[in-house]
């Protein structure tokens, strides 16, 4: 008689052993191992990669005075009062000021409000001739802007900064978009017009 048993070790040990390497392979080929996860794409060459901005500083600007004009005349620079930013400006008092230019000598009544705002954007060339600096007010500023330009029509009011006027329009329409728009016709005075109207408080 033949004791099958005594054969039974190496048939069962090539089995598990056969069993060890198929269930190793099955292991690599279904990815069970540890992930790896691929790098990101470089971006082609001579393409920089993007950057994400931060955020621009948020700036407390001095709020802008607003006075009605209750005469105006040309002048010349030699006529027009001493500029002193440091020098205390009542706002219940009349003012004599002139423009940036120094071409226009303006007496102003008392201050009729003070403009929040929260930014002033880059002079912006509209024409050849025009440049745009764009107040923007915050909003209890822009409702009472929007009241004041309604109750006020044709009005003849000067934006103040210091003791010069920054631009004197005629009030056209009741303005409820909460923005200013100034004007001036060279690159240079644009500038000086929105640094003087975003000075930090």
């Amino acid at each position: 008689m033949i004791d099958v048993r005594a054969g039974e070790a190496p048939i069962v040990t090539a089995l598990a052993a056969r069993l060890a390497s198929v269930i190793l392979l099955g292991a690599v080929a279904c990815g069970c191992h540890a992930a790896h996860h691929p790098a990101a794409p470089a971006p082609p060459a001579g393409i920089p990669a993007p950057r994400i901005k931060p955020a621009p500083p948020v700036v407390n600007i001095q709020p802008l005075p607003v006075r009605p004009v209750q005469k105006s005349q040309p002048t010349t620079p030699d006529k027009c009062p001493a500029m002193n930013p440091n020098a205390p400006i009542l706002s219940a008092n009349v003012l004599t000021a002139c423009d940036l230019a120094r071409t226009t000598l303006y007496t102003l009544g008392p201050e009729s409000m003070q403009l929040g705002l929260t930014q002033v954007d880059p002079p912006k060339l509209l024409t050849s001739d025009f440049y745009e600096v764009n107040l923007r007010m915050n909003p209890s500023s822009a409702t009472a802007w929007a009241s004041f330009t309604a109750e006020h029509p044709h009005a003849h009011i000067a934006f103040i900064r210091d003791d010069l006027v920054l631009e004197a329009p005629i009030v056209e329409a009741l303005v409820t978009s909460g923005q200013v728009a100034l004007t001036t016709q060279t690159a240079l005075a644009a500038d000086q017009l929105a640094q003087l109207a975003g000075r930090p408080a």
